[in-house]
């Protein structure tokens, strides 16, 4: 006889998964960010290292979801139900800042540190690039630059334009500011850019602050690093503006309440939050129950309620751990998964005899009471369009991961359900739920590692079923973001590990982890290359020849490679680029594995272009970038790879050009690459003089300058690279 108990024995069997093809590490890491949950501890940095392949959107930590737009309509707020419909308008879109915005901001500002210091440097060139996290009031801080400096008509401008085109055909005024700008490799803000600029703005006798986080994109511009004010000052300011009796905010100002909230440093913004509530409360109140819904401790104690509440139902308290889960997800989704766990907690209180779940339960008003939550009408992009859904958040966002720790630590007997619970998840279809099924084994690992190791990351980085291989990975890559010191030395054992998928999990957690982690990423990815079998050489030369996934010594063998050459090309696109390309050159004096990786590396992402209407190639770009070298011949790839001294990026790629192609395994594969861009040029006149230069620097020889010439007559008489072709120069 069948039991209720059996299905769900058999979702926690992680090995009977059937394999899947794993998913190409893009797409993974753009899924991931795409879902990751607002509450989540290190979502404003993630990825801080930035991926020039993609403008900063992927793995710069710049991209934005919702971020402000209108609210009206109808939202479901305790007993009270209102309906807010979020558009998606960004909270700083292009546009004049209001001028009560800039009066209510000067009522209350305080400069920090180095405030003046900036004001000094914007006052003499013109244009500032203020660097911080999104938290310090960096902001404010522009906006008031810009105001001591006597302007009051400042636009706002679209974070989303080049460098290069930022003041075309914007309205003149006497300040601009570009908030939380994206930089990247592909979309750098360079000297030559800032003079431009500035050049602009002496004849416009204007000003402008651009706002930014920390990143080595910025790091040899001049900056100056923004830190917040004391957050006493900032308190004081805000409640005097509100409440005009000093002698009643002094009194304010020594309550208790108030140390105790400074000294878990809040941010700005709920400072400014904080200090509203208390402009109304005094201190011979005895009803302060406006202040009581600040702190971690009272959210802390409202979460004890819950869960030591034997009154509440178990579905209840199902729902509330579904719903720390998918924060500000769809209702549904938050109730679905919230049965299922319903289902595990039961078969511990009552083994053998699990109960049924009432098809018409709670009310959702009801239950969003309860949680202390709210609906809003979102539109939710999913691979069909916009679909409006009904999203489901808690009113106060520390609620889910204080909520998911305090189950975690202080309820152990819930464990193995909740463990169940999250093994059947981790391969569900929906993207959304795989994705904060890894961000809370996240949170769970930083609070106790060693369980979430064992009872779900261990498991799943050797499964074979390879969407858990990729689930451990994403997992650990947020531990690491939220704080887990732990992770590298996790990663460096997995590479080494004598299970294949392991291995594949380690090299996939690099892939995420590589510019935050390079030399310990180069390290993994040659130790991987060295345990390569001929076989499995032989496919990176295959994987170009083919220009997709190419048949192998046997699928295991093939996703090994592939995951290789992926993560390999994701450090190279980084914004630790230059690392990887030096590590790169010096594989090629190395052993054949280290060669072959290189060159398949190198010549796979010299296939990725611009994501723009022009669609240049990224290592195109770059080598015109570069700096030309001092004159003096052309070196040998053992010097290039010698320590005396860093040779420059151009030498660098021309070095691993020439090499690929002398090579007889991928000589094919770069012509084949070459003549993609030749096509691509043949109406782009500054691509076409890149070219031009480039296969310059390449014909050395006169053999070469024979093969490059027969590419580019090639090209030019078949009628596919259109009227403008490069001329290779004599030598």
């Amino acid at each position: 006889m069948t039991t209720a108990a059996e299905p769900l024995e058999q979702e926690d069997e992680l090995q009977e998964a059937p394999p899947e093809e794993p998913q190409n590490a893009f797409e993974a890491v753009q899924e991931l960010l795409e879902h990751v949950p607002d509450s989540f501890a290190g979502r404003n940095y993630l990825f801080a290292g930035g991926a020039p392949g993609f403008g900063g959107d992927l793995i710069g930590g710049d991209r934005h979801t919702v971020s402000g737009g209108q609210v009206h309509g109808d939202v479901v707020t305790g007993s009270k139900t209102t309906i807010y419909q979020v558009g998606g308008a960004s909270l700083h879109a292009s546009g004049e800042v209001p001028d009560e915005e800039l009066t209510e901001l000067a009522d209350v500002f305080c400069p920090g540190e180095e405030f003046h210091n900036a004001l000094r440097q914007l006052r003499e060139r013109r244009v500032l690039i203020l660097t911080g996290r999104p938290d310090t009031g960096r902001r404010s801080a522009a906006l008031m630059l810009l105001y001591e400096l006597g302007v009051r008509r400042i636009r706002n401008l679209d974070p989303d334009v080049s460098p290069t085109g930022l003041l075309n055909g914007v309205e003149s005024a006497g300040g601009y500011l570009l908030a939380d700008y994206a930089t990247s490799r592909s979309r750098p803000l360079r000297r030559p850019d800032l003079d431009r600029l500035r050049e602009t703005l002496v004849k416009q006798n204007s000003y402008l602050v651009i706002t930014t986080i920390r990143s080595s994109a910025t790091r040899t511009l001049p900056t100056v690093d923004w830190l917040p004010p004391d957050l006493g000052r900032v308190l004081d300011a805000h409640l005097r503006s509100v409440q005009g009796d000093d002698s009643v905010v002094d009194r304010l100002l020594d309550l208790d309440l108030v140390e105790e909230f400074l000294a878990k440093y809040p941010p700005i913004l709920e400072v400014a939050e904080f200090a509203a509530k208390l402009a109304h409360h005094y201190p011979w109140s005895k009803k302060p129950a406006e202040l009581t819904d600040f702190g971690q401790g009272v959210v802390q104690d409202q979460i004890g309620r819950w869960f030591g509440d034997p009154e509440l139902p178990l579905q209840d308290k199902a729902f509330l751990i579904s719903l720390a889960v998918f924060d500000h997800a769809p209702y549904t989704l938050a109730a679905e998964c919230a049965d299922k766990l319903f289902r595990r907690l039961e078969t511990i209180r009552t083994p053998g005899r699990p109960d049924g779940i009432p098809p018409f339960g709670s009310s959702v008003e009801d239950r969003m009471a309860l949680a202390r939550a709210e609906l809003t009408e979102e539109t939710e992009q999913t691979p069909w369009g916009p679909v409006p859904q009904r999203m489901a958040s808690f009113l106060d966002p520390r609620t889910s991961p204080t909520l998911l720790r305090e189950v975690w630590t202080g309820h152990p007997s819930a464990r193995p359900a909740i463990t169940g619970w999250l093994n059947a998840l981790a391969i569900d279809t929906r993207a959304l739920v795989r994705t904060r099924v890894a961000s809370t084994t996240a949170l769970l690992a930083s609070v106790d590692l060693s369980a979430a190791m064992s009872g779900l990351l261990t498991p799943w980085s050797g499964a074979k079923d390879f969407r858990l291989c990729l689930q451990a990975a994403n997992s650990l890559a947020l531990a690491y973001h939220a704080g887990t010191a732990a992770v590298p030395r996790i990663l460096r054992s997995w590479a080494g590990d004598d299970n294949a998928r392991r291995r594949w999990t380690a090299i996939r957690g690099y892939a995420l982890l590589g510019p935050l982690l390079p030399a310990q990423a180069l390290e993994a990815f040659a130790l991987a290359a060295e345990r390569l079998s001929a076989g499995e050489l032989d496919q990176l030369a295959a994987k170009l020849r083919l220009d997709h996934r190419a048949p192998a010594a046997g699928p295991a063998d093939h996703h090994q490679v592939l995951g290789l050459l992926e993560a390999a090309e994701l450090l190279l696109l980084s914004t630790e680029a230059e690392q990887a390309l030096r590590a790169l050159v010096g594989w090629l004096s190395g052993p054949a594995a280290l060669r072959q990786l290189a060159l398949a590396t190198f010549l796979t992402t010299a296939q990725r272009t611009e994501d723009t209407a022009v669609g240049r190639p990224l290592l195109l770009d770059w080598y015109a970038r570069s700096p030309h070298p001092e004159p003096g011949g052309v070196p040998s790839v053992t010097m290039l790879a010698a320590p005396e001294g860093p040779a420059p990026v151009r030498t660098l790629l021309v070095a691993l050009w020439r090499t690929a192609l002398e090579d007889p395994h991928y000589r094919d594969a770069a012509l084949g690459v070459l003549r993609g861009w030749l096509i691509g040029a043949a109406d782009q006149p500054e691509t076409t003089a890149q070219l031009t230069e480039l296969f310059d620097d390449l014909a050395v020889t006169e053999r070469d300058r024979r093969r490059l010439d027969h590419l580019v007559r090639t090209v030019r008489t078949s009628g596919t690279g259109g009227p403008v072709t490069p001329a290779l120069p004599g030598r």
